[in-house]
């Protein structure tokens, strides 16, 4: 046994957190000697720190790895602080070499594990994995949803950028007008009335009543007027023929049939140009 006070409580405290590393971890000393096959006395006399009953310390380190490695602690920090702990005990060879060989026999041997139970540090390390992928997973599928909801933005965006533009541009392009023959608002309106047959006729023309009797079959009348005619009655709508700015006009009516209120203008005569 070490005479150095300090050493006697490096080598008790070292044991005591041994024992609670154990503990925390629900594992017995039956446990861990029957997987590394280490006497339950020498495990006992390790967390007790009682170094009468351990063998030499060079064996001793190896019992001491073993035990950090089945409770999965870092096996070289731990036999480094047994050495530290250890360091006034006369016990300690000096030979390098024994310590060398000790060290090589202890690391090709793995401790066996309980049947039907892994040893703490594989549930450790499982679990890490299993965390791993879980957080992998996540991270992907949050990497996917956020280059998605982009791409749709973006899709939205092109949408919302390009359809009021073109629509904004069709808006503003000039109308094209369509070529006709219109009649020069100058140019007045000349009407031609041909009866082919007796009819009584009542005709305005800008508001001025022009004719108000009865056309015989042969009459010809020629009438100007600078907007429109009105026709507001036509006895025999099917007995006249009308010609507008040299433009045959569809006929009003059919024989014996009688017309009223209609409107001959400029907008009629294109409609006309543009139906022929």
């Amino acid at each position: 046994m070490p005479d150095d006070p300090q050493a006697i409580s490096e080598l008790a405290s070292f044991g005591e957190e041994l024992r609670r590393e154990r503990e925390i971890r629900g594992i017995s000393l039956k446990e861990i000697s029957d997987a590394t096959k280490i006497s339950k006395r020498f495990l006992e006399a390790i967390e007790r720190n009682d170094h009468k009953t351990l063998p030499a310390p060079v064996f001793t380190r190896g019992f001491v790895r073993e035990y950090a490695r089945y409770l999965g602690l870092n096996a070289d920090e731990i036999v480094n602080r047994y050495n530290y702990a250890a360091a006034g005990d006369e016990r300690i060879e000096k030979s390098p070499h024994l310590e060398r060989l000790v060290q090589m026999q202890t690391a090709h041997r793995e401790p066996p594990q309980p049947k039907g139970i892994p040893p703490p540090y594989a549930r450790i390390d499982r679990n890490v994995y299993i965390l791993i992928v879980i957080v992998v997973a996540l991270a992907g599928l949050t990497w996917w949803a956020v280059k998605h909801k982009r791409a749709i933005q973006e899709v939205a965006a092109d949408v919302g950028s390009t359809t009021p533009k073109a629509q904004v541009r069709a808006r503003r392009q000039p109308k094209v007008p369509v070529e006709t023959t219109s009649v020069p608002q100058s140019e007045p309106l000349r009407l031609t009335i041909e009866a082919i047959d007796d009819s009584w006729i009542t005709l305005d023309a800008d508001g001025k009543t022009v004719i108000n009797d009865e056309l015989r079959r042969g009459t010809r009348r020629t009438l100007e007027a600078k907007d429109s005619f009105h026709f507001r009655t036509i006895g025999n709508a099917g007995g006249i023929v009308l010609t507008l700015n040299d433009v045959k006009l569809p006929a009003l009516g059919s024989d014996g049939q009688v017309v009223r209120d209609k409107v001959i203008d400029r907008a009629y005569l294109e409609q006309v140009r543009r139906s022929t």
